[in-house]
């Protein structure tokens, strides 16, 4: 095979550092290949892919030799922007900073085949559509006028790729592409991504902190280990499940009454338009009580992000009531004692790093979200949260992800809380990371008897972490249950077999996704969410929602022929 990339001895560290992050690198791939690069947070995944596009940083010291085709583009005509583009491309981590949120998608599209191309204007956007068509997006032709803020995250991401593919390139660098997408839209993308591949005989760098991942893309398997670059089984070793963050009985645990829920809600709806539009969150009710979490699970445009702002008392919702501690959670509520029910509830969000404000020092947000009932030093809150009190000093860019996810912890923290909603807070951490970050909230959740709500499209680590666990599917809960029962909608069973683990213990898998699947069902039309695609509906999941009915102590179904199954047989007919 022809090799398209090489790294020859190469090397790289940070002006000002005596120490190199990378180290006499040797890798290849040639065309046509899918090579997996595997590492840690800050292990220079992600420097290395951008060295083999000639994007480092200006602050980057590298030696040695990035080749494409054999020669260096740095010496060449045109330099690296004569190669990026039809050469090696770019498949970001995160839709959203990808993409312009003042750009049309097929705007971002029809640029680079414009540019790399040579298409007019018509034919630009003829292929702009054929590409969307290609990669399973519906009604092509209308999302090449939508704006990226009008997509899911799963569509996002497959416009970006559709952007990416616009140029016909030969190697595509796709850099954590599926870490913010839940596992059924992460299955169709890796699907999409497989057959864009196989059909322009396209090579694929693949960076991902998820092993379980890699025999599901690649062929090779390549693992950065102490600032050296190894090759690996394909069968990467699975990380480990994040079990030990299950919260359990200590002695002397702080006890925490059990009366009342710490936070109730009732009939929440939640919509994003003009009255009168679907709602993306439909008549949900939760409770939350003090020492236990909730796993919040279902796909991308589920509802479950709205569900968790309109708890947090970030948003109104069009209807129902949350309650906390008795005082109502309401923005339009004002007095004192509104504002102490909305301190009792800290959202933890997903970035930490979009969250903590750039020009502040993190004593100086810690300080901040205090108040002046601070109850613990900001040094007391950094201990607690597993940090150095020297920290303090540092602004949000010089840490860690790990470590701005803990700082975002205590800021929550300083507020005293009673409830912690936190908002998919380990989605772009690798595994080593994630577990730390589920052990620490089991510990806080332990010490303080806070109630959580984990949001999350990792079900494993729902299942690991929380104590009840809530899917759901267009806007509606679909099911309730204790982590340990069995989940019986079939959109539940779904989740759970579309899993990377599952997926990559199959023998033999085979991506495949059907036109017209991506994004979640629309609200607009009454019956069950899974209607259509469903393999026990019949004809009454089109007429109307169905009720949630208790099936055992604690268990909620929202389907009645699930519920008419006895557990074995309803998983062997799935």
């Amino acid at each position: 095979m022809t090799e398209l990339l090489r790294f020859h001895d190469w090397s790289v560290g940070f002006a000002g550092s005596g120490t190199l992050l990378l180290r006499d690198v040797e890798l290849t791939v040639a065309a046509g290949e899918a090579v997996a690069l595997v590492g840690p947070s800050g292990s220079g995944k992600t420097l290395l892919a951008r060295a083999a596009l000639g994007l480092l940083p200006p602050a980057a010291v590298a030696r040695g030799q990035v080749l494409w085709r054999g020669m260096d583009p740095g010496v060449q005509p045109g330099g690296w922007a004569a190669v990026r583009g039809r050469g090696p491309t770019w498949l970001p981590q995160e839709p959203l900073a990808g993409l312009n949120p003042l750009r049309t998608i097929g705007a971002h599209i029809t640029e680079a085949a414009q540019i790399h191309l040579g298409l007019d204007r018509a034919a630009a956007r003829h292929h702009a559509a054929a590409l969307l068509a290609e990669l399973h997006l519906p009604d092509a032709e209308r999302l090449l006028d939508a704006w990226p803020h009008e997509l899911s995250g799963g569509m996002r991401q497959r416009a970006l790729l559709a952007a990416a593919l616009a140029c016909n390139p030969e190697l595509l660098i796709a850099d954590e592409p599926t870490s913010s997408l839940d596992t059924t839209v992460q299955r169709e993308l890796l699907a999409v991504l497989d057959a864009a591949r196989r059909q322009r005989g396209m090579a694929l760098l693949f960076i991902t902190h998820d092993r379980d991942l890699v025999p599901l893309v690649a062929g090779r398997c390549l693992e950065i280990r102490e600032g050296r670059v190894v090759e690996v089984a394909v069968a990467c070793a699975p990380t480990a499940a994040p079990g030990s963050a299950k919260p359990e009985a200590e002695a002397g645990a702080q006890e925490v009454a059990v009366r009342w829920p710490a936070l109730s809600a009732r009939g929440i709806v939640v919509r994003h338009g003009a009255p009168g539009s679907h709602a993306a969150v439909a008549d949900v009710d939760l409770d939350l009580w003090a020492g236990r979490a909730v796993g919040l699970v279902g796909e991308s445009a589920a509802g479950k992000s709205s569900l968790a702002r309109a708890l947090a008392g970030h948003l109104v919702p069009a209807a129902g009531e949350i309650t906390v501690a008795g005082s109502p959670l309401d923005r339009r509520v004002r007095g004192a004692a509104a504002r102490a029910a909305r301190r009792r509830v800290q959202m933890l969000f997903q970035d930490a790093g979009a969250s903590l404000n750039p020009r502040q020092r993190v004593g100086e947000a810690l300080a901040e979200a205090a108040g002046r009932n601070a109850s613990r030093p900001v040094e007391a809150l950094l201990e607690e949260v597993g940090l150095e009190a020297g920290l303090a000093a540092r602004y949000p860019h010089a840490l860690s992800g790990g470590q701005r996810q803990r700082v975002a912890l205590a800021r929550c923290l300083a507020a005293d809380p009673a409830v912690l909603v936190a908002d998919e807070p380990t989605s772009a951490l690798d595994g080593a990371a994630r577990r730390q970050v589920l052990e620490l909230l089991a510990a806080v959740m332990r010490k303080r008897g806070l109630a959580v709500l984990l949001v999350t499209h990792d079900l494993d680590a729902a299942l690991a972490f929380c104590d009840e666990i809530v899917v759901m599917h267009g806007g509606v809960v679909v099911e309730r249950a204790p982590a340990g029962a069995v989940l019986r909608h079939p959109h539940s069973r779904q989740l759970l077999d579309c899993r990377p683990s599952v997926l990559a213990s199959a023998r033999e898998w085979r991506p495949a996704v059907e036109p017209g699947t991506a994004g979640a069902p629309s609200r607009s039309r009454p019956g069950c969410p899974s209607a259509g695609r469903c393999p026990l509906q019949n004809a009454s999941c089109f007429k109307e929602l169905p009720p949630l009915r208790e099936l055992s102590r604690g268990h909620w179904l929202r389907c009645p022929p699930a519920a008419e199954l006895p557990s074995p047989q309803f998983i062997d007919t799935l």
